[in-house]
């Protein structure tokens, strides 16, 4: 396959990707994040203020502000809400649903902008299995990518996941070319990709150990006419005026506001810089002083277990975190395509510098979301590592490989993208086919997994099917009978373990039973009448939406 018929073939599947974006973007209610995430960009578009007011701002990084944009845009340009009714006339939406995207029409046009880190995660990917496997190898592991129900859903909300994503991979990219040829011109683009990593989600922070753990790799692995120490020594040093070069990138994310920071300035309210302040005492760090204080409030709700809700897995809520969390969210809710052809991949001598430098994030990032923090609330936070598993996946086609080898490999990404375009706009709800009927999946995960409360719009549709007093909604501590309609993440108890616990003890001994879900997000359960309070009865009205 030639070059040309490469970029052609990722392009058209990208292409199809994207074009799922855009039905999941306007397909979609704002999930439980939207909100706040598109709060703190607006703040730092328009107010060029960085504070965060709320807990819920405390992760949110200047990233958010490209979400905000397309409003500054429109605002320059003097567009108005009109426009929009009058495009969105002409799509299959009912007016509900139209009303709601233009009351949120910001948000939305923030979540066009995150789908433009989708794209770049495709090109990276493309482009580096394109220098280490060739065309064949390049196409299979952009196309496993492109088909990813994970991030086909979070590059269609207006959050920094697929921003992060994106971000990652072009740093550790970045750093893996420099360090084989550390030039001014590729420390500069790593300083530069690392700087902007830092500015879409603390754990990007990451990339700190990674440099130095790939420096590790690149002495390890130097060629025999090379010198390790030489080679250590020109790594080393490139990785600090990489450094040097991504403090400058995060200080200006910041708008230069206080640059430099003593540690004493701050609240310490977590453990971490509490220890650092003991530590380093008054010496100023050359981070944004914003910058620092999210950090601290994000170390300190994970600390303190109020980040996100009880973590749930496997029918079971704890108050700190899982070790097999992040391994089973995986196993369930990626394609089965994709699994396989990583799990089988080939290993080459010749490839270990890459083999390695793809390993690395995926190992470090797993451990450290496993074991390090109690907040573990979705896939989501794991994202960043499967680009890294696809370009792994993508020795099946590589040079050497059997052709009947090859040909079961391509089989396997066609169902990839059969699967992604059938479960389209239903990739923050995907689980694989391991947990048999959908009507399970709240069994196992919940949350950004199953339910961000993405799927109002399905909710309404399923509703006009209904009689007005034959369903309840939002029935969070009084028992009813008839249909109960509850989000997935409700009824297992993520935010709060006493509501629904009625409706869980009647599914629990036979007096509720499951029967449908709309969108996968909402559970649908026929209660016995013998389960209602005395004055509460099936057919006496709904609740509100609870919108």
């Amino acid at each position: 396959m030639s070059r040309a018929h490469a970029r052609r073939w990722a392009g058209a599947v990208v292409g199809l990707g994207s074009l799922l974006i855009g039905v999941t973007i306007f397909r979609t209610s704002l999930t439980d994040d939207e909100p706040y995430s598109y709060a703190f960009g607006h703040r730092i578009l328009f107010d060029g203020s960085f504070v965060r007011p709320g807990a819920f701002e405390a992760s949110k990084l200047p990233v958010l502000a490209l979400a905000a944009l397309p409003e500054r845009i429109g605002n320059w340009l003097g567009l108005d809400r009109h426009l929009a009714e009058r495009a969105l006339s002409l799509t299959p939406l009912h007016a509900r649903e139209r009303t709601y995207i233009v009351d949120n029409l910001p948000v939305y046009g923030g979540r066009l902008v995150t789908a433009l880190f989708y794209l770049g995660v495709c090109v990276l990917v493309f482009a580096w299995g394109l220098e280490v496997y060739g065309t064949h190898g390049a196409v299979g592991a952009t196309v496993l990518i492109a088909s990813l129900p994970t991030l086909l859903g979070h590059a269609a909300v207006a959050t920094t996941d697929a921003a992060a994503t994106f971000a990652v991979l072009a740093a550790v990219y970045s750093l893996a070319r420099m360090l084989l040829d550390p030039t001014i011109e590729r420390i500069l683009l790593a300083g530069l990709a690392c700087g902007f990593a830092l500015l879409t989600k603390y754990s990007a922070a990451a990339l700190a150990p990674l440099a130095l753990i790939m420096v590790g790799i690149r002495t390890l692995t130097a060629e025999p006419i090379e010198s390790k120490v030489r080679v250590a020594q020109a790594a080393f040093t490139a990785v600090v005026l990489t450094g040097v070069v991504a403090t400058g990138v995060l200080s200006a994310g910041f708008a230069f506001q206080h640059p430099l920071t003593n540690v004493s300035e701050l609240a310490c309210a977590s453990r971490v810089m509490q220890s650092l302040r003991g530590w380093i005492g008054g010496v100023a760090l050359p981070l944004p002083y914003e910058y620092l204080t999210g950090l601290d409030q994000v170390l300190q709700q994970d600390q303190d277990r109020t980040a996100g809700g009880a973590v749930y897995l496997l029918g079971t809520l704890s108050d700190r975190g899982l070790p097999s969390f992040y391994l089973i969210a995986a196993a369930l809710k990626t394609p089965l395509p994709f699994l396989i052809l990583v799990l089988a991949r080939p290993w080459r001598w010749h490839r270990r510098y890459t083999d390695l430098v793809w390993l690395v994030p995926i190992a470090w990032f797993g451990i450290e979301m496993s074991y390090g923090l109690n907040s573990q609330v979705g896939l989501r936070y794991l994202l960043p590592v499967f680009p890294f598993a696809a370009l792994l996946a993508g020795a099946a086609w590589g040079h050497g490989r059997p052709r009947r080898w090859r040909h079961l490999a391509t089989a396997l990404v066609v169902l990839a993208v059969i699967e992604a375009g059938w479960n389209c706009p239903h990739y923050l709800s995907y689980f694989n086919q391991l947990i048999g009927s959908r009507l399970n999946a709240y069994r196992y995960l919940a949350d950004s997994n199953l339910d961000w409360d993405q799927a109002r719009f399905e909710l309404w549709r399923w509703e006009e099917r209904q009689h007005p007093g034959t369903y309840f909604l939002d029935a969070r501590y009084e028992p009813r009978a008839g249909l109960v309609v509850v989000r997935a993440t409700e009824f297992v108890g993520v935010y709060d373990v006493a509501a629904y616990r009625w409706l869980r003890d009647a599914n629990a001994h036979g007096a509720a039973r499951l029967i449908d879900t709309v969108g996968d997000a909402f559970l649908v359960f026929a209660v016995d009448r013998t389960v209602a309070l005395p004055s509460t009865e099936a057919g006496q009205g709904s609740g509100p939406p609870g919108e």
